[in-house]
């Protein structure tokens, strides 16, 4: 699966996994977690628009840590 820096990227790539492919099913399991497990846990004060850019940084950062 390509890079995919926002959740709107997120949400289209799921329209183009082969779901016989369990490994991009995983792959993209993987990130929507990320993303929301952070989205639904900012840091402390960090709400609104803040959130949804945190998560989009922790989606990008574990991008690049899993390359």
């Amino acid at each position: 699966m390509s890079l995919i820096l926002t959740f709107k990227d997120l949400a289209a790539a799921a329209d183009t996994i082969d779901l016989t492919d369990e490994s991009a099913k995983k792959n993209w399991r993987d990130l929507y977690h990320v993303y929301n497990e952070a989205l639904n846990n900012p840091p402390f004060g960090v709400i609104g628009v803040g959130a949804i850019t945190y998560a989009e940084q922790r989606l990008a950062e574990f991008q690049e840590e899993s390359k």
